[in-house]
């Protein structure tokens, strides 16, 4: 009796001495995992060294794929990377001289996940890419898309086609017009910096317009 009583002591003791532990699955803290920054294709310009290794989001309206460039030193090379050009946020195509030089480069390596996320890419299609700036050469950084993400703001081309025609009409003082295209420039979702250009012409219109009539 007296060896079962001790038994029974023994375990009571062991039972204690262990502590029972809680887990409430709701008060776990899971770690956040922080999105890259969000540049300008001007932030990674400006100062290139200052983002090299780096991995940022960076928005593009493509333009087209290059069929030649020149890697010189880079990791760069024709066989194992596509080129892809466009114009920044910053650009707005409807103005020629813009429109011809697209200032954006951004390399995608050859069957990645992320090339065949660009197979659709057309000329005005906009794009979040995430970036790794792998070198600065030349003063430019030589930075490779590790992510794609389709923009639906974009500029299009008939935005392109109706604010560019609103410009010329402004140059000839035909304020009515010029609001009238771009009004129409105006319907279709656009990047924030390109929608408040326009938005900045069509002030233009009214104003001298107004003094026009008086």
């Amino acid at each position: 009796m007296r060896a079962v009583l001790s038994l029974l002591m023994l375990s009571a003791l062991s039972a204690a001495a262990v502590p029972t532990l809680s887990v409430d699955a709701r008060s776990v803290d899971v770690p956040t995992v922080e999105a890259p920054a969000l540049v300008t294709w001007r932030d990674l310009s400006d100062n290139p060294c200052r983002w090299l290794g780096r991995k940022v989001r960076v928005r593009m309206q493509f333009e087209s794929e290059l069929a030649d460039w020149n890697p010189y030193m880079t990791r760069f090379g024709r066989g194992q990377f596509d080129a892809l050009r466009g114009w920044s946020d910053g650009q707005f195509p409807w103005i020629e001289a813009e429109y011809n030089s697209p200032e954006v480069l951004f390399f995608v390596r050859k069957g990645s996940a992320e090339q065949h996320a660009l197979d659709d890419a057309a000329t005005y299609s906009r794009y979040e890419f995430t970036v790794v700036v792998r070198e600065v050469f030349l003063d430019t950084p030589w930075a490779e898309i590790v992510a794609v993400h389709t923009m639906p703001e974009q500029i299009r081309e008939a935005t392109v086609i109706h604010a560019a025609r609103a410009i010329d009409l402004m140059e000839k003082q035909a304020w009515r017009l010029a609001r009238l295209e771009l009004d129409v420039a105006l319907e279709a979702p656009l990047p924030e910096a390109a929608g408040n250009e326009l938005k900045r012409l069509v002030e233009i219109c009214g104003k001298s317009g107004d003094s026009t009539v008086k």
